[in-house]
């Protein structure tokens, strides 16, 4: 009797069936035309998907060694953590558009992070120890560089919401919130893997990671799908409906 590889089909569904949603966020993003707002976030998804066809490829490959493909995944890695840098600019401006300090002040704040992690980057490349020092770079800094800006700007989100008037039914807020997310399980995962190093656990991580990732692409959808909320406009009242309204007020006043 055939039995079945459950953990196998499980690890397998929740690295495909994200991508399959990128798929259809990209026709969501063509058909409402979104891609002209969020060009950089559009690009973001086409190669998240190519890379996703890439790897995939790469793993159902007998002939490509586990070492061959960690290569090409932190090499891919590398040119989708460009890109989020590039999606978490863009949508700092179309969430600050109302106000040119917050958005002169992000801009300028996401480049001095960047430049800082560039430097942390080029120290440890130099000092790691080992031949695996590119692998550390490239998965353990930048990695986690760029899912400290996200988890950054999510709660910049959080805290300024409310007093800059910024609509959570904007779809900048929605993109916003999925990589806040996502970051913030990558942050976790990267802790759980330096206390739990047994490879027992690997698996679970790798699922969080996954499921995550799933629940973050459904967030992306949902807030691209569902219409924004326009704020109220202010209705200008006549002379003559003002000296009405004083007037009922005064005569309510008196009694």
């Amino acid at each position: 009797m055939l039995t079945l590889n459950w953990p196998r089909l499980l690890s397998l569904f929740l690295w495909i069936s994200p991508h399959v949603l990128l798929g259809v966020l990209a026709v969501v993003l063509c058909r409402r035309r979104s891609y002209r707002e969020f060009p950089c976030f559009f690009a973001y998804v086409l190669y998240e998907i190519a890379g996703f066809i890439l790897l995939f490829a790469l793993n159902s490959a007998s002939s490509v060694t586990a070492e061959q493909y960690a290569y090409a995944y932190y090499f891919t890695l590398l040119f989708s953590i460009a890109l989020r840098f590039g999606v978490i600019e863009e949508v700092s401006r179309g969430l600050f558009r109302e106000s040119m300090f917050l958005k002169v002040a992000a801009r300028r704040s996401l480049r001095c992070v960047a430049g800082l992690l560039l430097v942390m980057g080029v120290l440890l490349a130099v000092y790691a120890p080992g031949n695996n020092s590119i692998k550390l770079v490239a998965g353990s800094v930048v990695n986690r560089g760029a899912a400290m800006v996200q988890c950054g700007l999510l709660l910049s989100l959080l805290l300024f919401s409310r007093f800059v008037g910024l609509s959570w039914r904007r779809p900048a807020f929605g993109i916003a919130l999925g990589l806040g997310v996502l970051s913030s399980v990558d942050l976790a995962t990267f802790a759980l893997r330096t206390e739990f190093s047994s490879a027992a656990w690997v698996p679970y991580l790798n699922w969080a990671i996954t499921g995550t990732y799933f629940v973050c692409v459904s967030i992306w959808i949902a807030y691209l799908l569902a219409p924004e909320l326009e704020p109220a406009s202010l209705t200008v009242l006549s002379r003559d409906e003002v000296e009405n309204w004083n007037s009922e007020l005064q005569h309510v006043v008196r009694q």
